[in-house]
């Protein structure tokens, strides 16, 4: 009998050391070296605690509930080389895990596709990497890092992110010609803030409740169309847009609303803005320094302050709607005869004394602007004020017609039922 139990014992010993031996030859890694480049490495569901590499052309596709949890100073995924394409993989956050982002990447012609990332600093690092395409990607932080970080990084195309509670959705510095369609960035500090990075081009992001929606800052020939900056009013800095810097660039049909300041722009030239709407904001927009912009057919509604501005040069202003501005249309051209001024008395008297902002749109002030207007040639004026406001790109969505309608005929039906049964009792 005890012979039978030794023999067991050493039986167990040796399985244990074996079973270790396999799960080191299967380690994620080992599959991974094993694949030949252009192969496919399929992932069942399960949680992998392993950091790995990728330096070859290869494809790793997850299937629903594949985890990786790497609780090490590594990221959990490391891309290099080229045309390493990853698909459906969630990186799980660790406590421990004391990397400076979830994935580092490097190299050219990746594709990364229906992935989540649930991190505790950076979500994806980029530095020289060109002509990689990103979609569907979801990253959730806690405010300590960026979602997607660009350094010296071209050519790239961002669509279909979904990011929150980090520090800025998409930072990018020296970073030329990326492209960002259809991502949206909520609950973070700025939702898209561009560095020094030239010919890029933003078309239909939503950026909510950010202390910034976006910041442009030293770009030239880039493209901001289609964008939705809204709420962001989280800070007494907070701003819809602030484009600082920006040369030869256009900003078209955007909605800019419920901002602290709905556009900011200065230092800033030869740009064209066309038919943004600044919805419900406390300050329209803010100007200051800009010279041949071309600002036409925007629209004004709701704002507390319309627009403030200084030391315009050279701007073409013309054919934008006002709801505060004074009409009067003698000809019929749907233009008003009155031109719109903005005085910058306010914004002078700030910069002089700060905490006169306390006073804003106190009726002392007002009298005192209107008794102390500043120069002509400081005005920024819109000659030709739209009548109408003819912007086609509305606010108000189907969706939000079809529960218009509603309501105001139940509202309707209401009416009638209290009538007719009113009129019967008496």
């Amino acid at each position: 009998m005890k012979v039978f139990a030794k023999l067991l014992f050493v039986v167990g010993i040796f399985s244990l050391f074996v079973g270790k031996e396999v799960s080191a030859e299967l380690s994620l890694q080992s599959q991974i070296n094993a694949v030949p480049e252009g192969g496919t490495l399929s992932l069942k569901a399960g949680i992998y605690n392993e950091a790995i590499v990728l330096k070859k052309p290869i494809n790793l596709v997850g299937e629903k509930g594949t985890i990786l949890k790497a609780c090490s100073s590594k990221p959990a995924i490391t891309i290099t080389g080229k045309k390493v394409r990853l698909k459906g993989i969630k990186i799980a956050r660790c406590k421990k895990d004391k990397s400076q982002s979830a994935i580092y990447m490097s190299g050219k012609y990746h594709h990364i596709e229906n992935v989540m990332l649930d991190v505790r600093r950076k979500g994806i690092k980029l530095e020289n990497v060109e002509k990689t395409s990103f979609q569907n990607i979801s990253i959730a932080g806690l405010g300590k890092g960026n979602g997607v970080d660009l350094w010296e990084s071209h050519q790239n195309s961002f669509k279909g992110f979904s990011i929150t509670h980090v520090e800025d959705g998409f930072y990018m510095e020296n970073s030329h010609s990326n492209t960002f369609i259809g991502n949206t960035i909520s609950d973070s500090r700025y939702g898209l803030h561009i560095m020094f990075s030239d010919k890029i081009t933003a078309i239909k992001n939503k950026s909510v409740r950010n202390y910034t929606g976006a910041m442009i800052m030293g770009t030239n020939h880039s493209i901001i169309r289609e964008n939705q900056l809204i709420e962001n009013n989280q800070n007494v800095n907070a701003q819809g847009l602030l484009l600082y810097d920006v040369h030869d660039s256009t900003i078209t049909h955007n909605r800019i609303s419920h901002n602290r300041v709905g556009l900011f722009l200065e230092d800033s030239s030869g740009n064209e803005l066309k038919g943004n709407e600044f919805t419900a904001n406390f300050v329209g927009a803010q100007i200051n320094r800009i010279e041949k912009n071309d600002i036409e057919g925007n629209s004004f509604i709701r704002n507390v302050n319309d627009v403030q501005a200084t030391n315009g040069t050279d701007n073409m202003i013309r054919k934008n709607y006002w709801d505060a501005a004074m009409k009067l249309d003698t000809d019929g051209d749907g233009k008003s005869n009155l031109p719109h001024r903005a005085d910058p008395f306010f914004l002078n008297l700030i910069k002089e004394t700060p905490p006169y902002q306390l006073f804003f749109q106190h009726p002392g002030l007002v009298l005192l602007q209107k008794m102390l207007k500043s120069p002509e040639h400081l005005l920024v004026t819109d000659e030709e004020p739209l009548m109408n406001n003819d912007l086609k790109y509305h606010i108000q969505t189907k969706s939000q017609t079809a529960i218009f309608w509603f309501i105001s005929l139940l509202m309707i039906f209401s009416s009638l039922i209290i009538i007719y049964f009113g009129r019967k009792k008496t």
